[in-house]
């Protein structure tokens, strides 16, 4: 049965309507359904929109829907963390962020899509805190080449260097005695937690979950991610404007979860001053299309082998390849489709993304059972008798 047939046979919504660039700026998050929905791991291709355009209203009222929001009301600390690894000549200082439990509780670990950071998955963090408490820690972190982490060699961003760095940054947090773990990657970084769970990097990994990633779509669609870097602004003259066409393009639906994690994607640009404000992106996506392919080749079998618990979270059915199809009709994985989202599952739809993960936490945590008590030999008790 071919692809088109398969995507036919799981259409589960209408086509999305086109963007509204230039209107109203003041969109409420419910109403963001209007935007883009993006079929794969990068953002469809979408016409180029200069920052300059994206404002009609005043300048405050601009200032007040986009203004950044910190990321103390989300996790409970923030620190650097310097990993050395015998295999690279070059230390990398990991810029964390976490919210930890009572010693012992299980860990949710996040690793973020390409060119995105650790703050995409704050919104969904403070849900599972307000679910779980103290019952588990959350652990989310700036990859290499990304947000505040900082490497000499920042643009290595092969599946088996990012595969190490997620394995070296928890043995440095926890030592070897590690709790148990449930992975959770979005685009770039399924992949990446597939790579590690396939090679049983993580001890005591007890979950796999995958968010809005399948191997055959996002290979299709690669071609499209030239155009689209090339169509994007390349500069902002504040980060009110770098939220703001955030949400115009679609890459989020959720202007709050905006205004927290699409700030750390740029840095203030060389020619930058206080009077005159100039930020480009952060991460160089064009840097590491070498990897792009190798990514996302053999995510399929990589996910299926993962000797834990496994969890597919896509935003629409027809993401679906014809491999995990047939993979979810014979049951080897749980499948949830987030309709109402877009790419960026985690960040549109943050409470019920923390309930699923949570709930998938709760049917693959593993059972402590108490220890038999001793029963006296009762064949003993009758001869003594």
């Amino acid at each position: 049965m071919s692809n088109e047939m398969l995507r036919n046979m799981y259409k589960g919504r209408p086509p999305p309507l086109p963007p509204h660039f230039g209107e109203d700026d003041d969109i409420e998050a419910s109403e963001s359904e209007d935007m883009i929905s993006f079929p794969t791991t990068f953002q469809a291709p979408l016409p180029a929109v200069h920052p300059s355009k994206l404002v009609r209203s005043s300048v405050n009222s601009v200032s007040s829907r986009y203004a950044p929001l910190d990321w103390k009301g989300y996790f409970d600390e923030k620190r650097l963390v310097t990993v050395g690894d015998s295999e690279s000549e070059a230390d990398i200082t990991f810029n964390v962020f976490e919210s930890r439990g009572k010693p012992g509780s299980p860990l949710f670990v996040m690793h973020h899509g390409a060119g995105l950071g650790a703050l995409s998955f704050a919104l969904a963090a403070k849900e599972i805190k307000k679910i779980v408490g103290s019952d588990a820690s959350i652990l989310s972190f700036d990859c290499r080449g990304h947000g505040e982490t900082t490497s000499g060699d920042e643009n290595n961003l092969s599946l088996d260097r990012l595969a190490k760095d997620l394995q070296n940054i928890i043995h440095a947090l926890y030592g070897e005695l590690q709790p148990e773990v449930i992975l959770v990657g979005h685009s770039m970084g399924g992949a990446v937690v597939s790579e590690a769970a396939s090679r049983g990097m993580i001890p005591n990994l007890i979950g796999v979950a995958v968010l809005d990633i399948v191997e055959g779509v996002a290979i299709e669609t690669l071609s499209n991610m030239n155009g689209w870097l090339e169509r994007r602004p390349n500069l902002f003259r504040s980060l009110d404007k770098v939220i703001q066409w955030g949400v115009k393009s679609g890459t989020v639906r959720n202007v709050q979860s905006a205004r927290v994690s699409c700030p750390p994607l740029v840095v203030p640009s060389k020619d930058s001053t206080p009077e005159t404000p100039c930020y480009i992106w952060r991460t160089d996506l064009a840097a590491s299309e070498q990897y792009w392919k190798e990514w996302f080749t053999g995510l399929t079998q990589k996910f299926l082998s993962a000797k834990a618990g496994k969890l597919l979270i896509l935003a629409g059915t027809d993401r679906l390849d014809k491999d995990m199809t047939i993979a979810q009709m014979q049951g080897k994985f749980q499948l949830l489709v987030f309709p109402n989202s877009g790419h960026a599952v985690q960040e549109d739809e943050p409470e019920r993304m923390a309930r699923e993960l949570v709930a998938f936490w709760k049917r693959n945590e593993r059972l402590v059972l108490p220890p038999r008590p001793f029963l006296p030999n009762s064949s003993r008790l009758q001869k003594s008798s």
